[in-house]
């Protein structure tokens, strides 16, 4: 029985659109609990897994922005965005774990970039990995929207749907005129990009370009 639930979820999960992985974790979930009724665990073992979520994802519960990590595809497609000349400031909000930080940091030492992350150990891991590029590259604990953006040239932001309205808002408050505010994926509601950059991997997996 859970073997047959697990494989009806999975397919239900490639009608609904959801890649491979998610397909083999609706087989082995209802094989897992089942197994776990057999083999009850150590109490503790929950408040201890709870901690660990709220460490890695926490930072999600008040902003519904999940953890997504860019890919290197859209690493690359950025660094064509990035502005001529030194001296500019790029902004990543939510940055995760410091992937296109530490790419963009390295490639252009000419500019200064900040990343602000709101999960205790995501921030930990991003503040490790851009240890190399420390000198124009720093990561921030905190909200993405106590960030001021005024200083941003480009902002990157791979959030989710939810919060868009409200940046597009901030952005337009705090940005100067001229510069970039650029979203992975998710667009901006009513808001027509100046330039959408197509990206390999997922569905719908673009770069939107808004021009302030």
């Amino acid at each position: 029985w859970p073997l047959l639930q697990g494989f009806l979820a999975a397919v239900l999960a490639g009608l609904c659109g959801l890649g491979p992985w998610w397909m083999l974790f609706q087989v082995g979930l209802p094989l897992a609990l089942a197994w776990q009724l057999g083999h009850p665990s150590p109490a503790w073992i929950y408040p201890v897994a709870l901690a660990g979520l709220l460490l890695v994802f926490g930072g999600g519960l008040a902003t519904r922005v999940p953890l997504y990590n860019s890919s290197r595809a859209a690493w690359r497609r950025l660094l064509e965005l990035m502005p001529p000349g030194g001296g500019h400031q790029v902004a990543d909000l939510g940055a995760g774990l410091g992937g296109p930080l530490a790419f963009l940091a390295d490639q252009r030492p000419d500019l200064r970039f900040t990343g602000v992350e709101a999960s205790p150990l995501t921030w930990l891991a991003a503040w490790a990995r851009i240890r190399p590029v420390r000198a124009n590259c720093r990561i921030l604990f905190g909200s993405l929207w106590k960030l001021p953006l005024g200083e941003f040239q480009v902002v990157y932001a791979f959030l989710s749907p939810a919060p868009m309205e409200a940046l597009w808002l901030k952005a337009r408050r705090e940005m100067e005129p001229g510069s970039l505010l650029v979203s992975n994926t998710f667009g901006i509601p009513g808001v027509e990009p100046e330039r959408e950059i197509p990206l390999p991997g997922r569905r719908n997996a673009r770069l939107l370009v808004y021009r302030l």
